[in-house]
C-alpha cells in the first residue's frame, strides 16, 4: 500500500493511515483507493491492445484507405506519440474531407507536440467557430493555449474567458491563471486557483481523483504565490 501510495500520491493523510494504523489502516487505503484503480485497464493492457488495432489497422489501410479507418490510425499514431505519422494521416483525411473536425481538432493537438503552434492555430480556428465546445471544450482551450504560446495573451484572454463563461473545467482555470499572473494581476490569479480547489469538497470520489492533478498543481501555485 505504501508503494501504491507513492506512485499514486492521494491525499496525504493516507500516509498515516497505513502507517499508524497498520494492516487495517492497508485495508482501508486498498478499499478505498486501490479497488477503484481495478476498474481501469493497466497502461500496459491499454498499448498493448492499441498497438495490436494499429497493427491491422495499417493493413486495412493499404487495402482500402477508408476515411474512418484512416481517422482511427491518425489518432492511434497520435496516442502513440508518433506524432509526425499522426499529422500526415490526419491530412490525408483532411484533403478528402475538408470539414473534418475530428482531424483537423487532432492534426493541430500532434502539431502543438512537435512544436508547431501556428500551424494547430491555423486549424484550430475553424473547428472552434463551428462548434465552440468541440471535444468537451478540448479545441477551444488548446487554442487559448496556442495564442498564449504565440506571445498574444489578448486573445488567449478572451479565449479562456468565453471557455470560463461556459463551464467549469480545471484546465481552463489553471491555464487563465497562469495568464493573469504573467500579466501582473497577481490577486485574479490566485482566485482562479482557488476556483480550482473549492470544486475539490463537492466532487464524488471518482472525480476527485480525476482531477487531482489539477489540485495539486493549483494548491502548488498559490503555495509558490505566498
Amino acid at each position: 500500500m505504501i508503494v501504491h501510495f507513492f506512485r499514486r500520491r492521494p491525499e496525504g493523510y493516507w500516509f498515516f493511515v497505513i502507517i499508524f494504523l497498520g494492516p487495517p489502516g492497508a485495508l482501508i487505503y486498498f478499499v478505498i483507493e486501490v479497488v477503484p484503480d481495478l476498474r481501469v485497464k493497466p497502461p500496459w493492457l491499454t498499448r498493448m491492445e492499441r498497438r495490436r488495432r494499429r497493427q491491422w489497422l495499417e493493413h486495412v489501410v493499404q487495402e482500402s484507405p477508408a476515411l474512418e479507418h484512416l481517422l482511427e490510425l491518425a489518432e492511434n499514431c497520435a496516442a502513440e506519440g508518433e506524432h509526425p505519422r499522426a499529422v500526415e494521416l490526419f491530412s490525408r483525411v483532411l484533403k478528402r474531407d475538408p470539414d473534418a473536425r475530428e482531424a483537423r481538432h487532432g492534426r493541430a493537438k500532434s502539431l502543438v507536440e512537435l512544436g508547431q503552434i501556428e500551424r494547430a492555430t491555423e486549424d484550430l480556428e475553424p473547428v472552434v467557430r463551428a462548434e465552440p465546445k468541440h471535444q468537451f471544450w478540448d479545441s477551444y482551450m488548446t487554442l487559448a493555449e496556442c495564442y498564449d504560446r504565440m506571445g498574444q495573451p489578448e486573445k488567449a484572454r478572451a479565449a479562456y474567458e468565453v471557455i470560463l463563461g461556459r463551464t467549469t473545467v480545471s484546465r481552463a482555470y489553471y491555464g487563465y491563471g497562469l495568464l493573469l499572473d504573467r500579466q501582473g494581476d497577481k490577486e485574479r490569479a490566485r482566485e482562479m486557483m482557488r476556483q480550482i480547489l473549492a470544486k475539490k469538497p463537492a466532487l464524488p470520489r471518482y472525480l476527485r481523483r480525476q482531477e487531482r492533478p489539477w489540485f495539486k498543481k493549483a494548491e502548488a501555485f498559490l503555495k509558490g504565490a505566498q
